[in-house]
């Protein structure tokens, strides 16, 4: 019975050291897209078309959705309570964002905000995520109070190079009740 036991155990040792193994992460991500075959690639520049923000009161679940911009309204802010960096700027028509890709994966690209090349952000690009961050070369100083801002990216219209980012999930307070928020912004894709 011993026998039998020990050979149970080697077979079953070797079947599951034997299989093949998969690797635990996807392979990097540098394209946007709601669909594999319906993607276009991050790197390029954008200019800002429309957005919304989603507020989550934690408290009472409760959920409510604002429109960045309206016929009476073309500046907004990715935060609740009014921006604190030039980042947080929202204008209909006029915020332009440029990514320019890192020289490989994981590694750093730039963000360009509204043109201004002087003054680049870091994108940071991963095998499974997209982060605007401080410059990584330190030149431009805090541009966002030295956090970072998650961000992903969803293909809406190829033909129309229309592209929906989420981002800037943040947390404070409404009314004595804490709340979360996200934005999604839309982009007309220009090259």
């Amino acid at each position: 019975m011993k026998k039998f036991i020990y050979l149970f155990l080697l077979a079953f040792g070797l079947f599951f050291t034997s299989c093949e193994k998969e690797e635990l992460y996807e392979e990097p991500i540098t394209e946007v897209g709601i669909q594999e075959d319906d993607t276009t690639s991050i790197y390029g520049k954008y200019q800002l078309i429309s957005g919304k923000m989603y507020i989550t009161n934690l408290e009472t679940n409760e959920r409510k959705v604002y429109n960045h911009f309206d016929p009476g309204k073309s500046t907004s802010s990715l935060r609740y309570d009014g921006s604190l960096y030039p980042i947080e700027d929202l204008v209909e028509g006029v915020t332009t964002w440029e990514i320019t890709p890192p020289p490989f994966v994981p590694g750093y690209g730039e963000f360009i905000l509204n043109g201004d090349y002087a003054n680049p952000f870091g994108f940071n690009v991963t095998r499974s995520n997209w982060t605007i961050i401080e410059d990584p070369s330190g030149g431009s100083g805090q541009q966002m109070g030295g956090s970072a801002i998650p961000l992903e990216g969803h293909l809406i219209d190829k033909a129309e190079g229309t592209v929906m980012f989420t981002l800037f999930q943040g947390y404070g307070s409404i009314d004595g009740y804490n709340v979360r928020y996200l934005s999604e912004l839309t982009f007309k894709k220009l090259y």
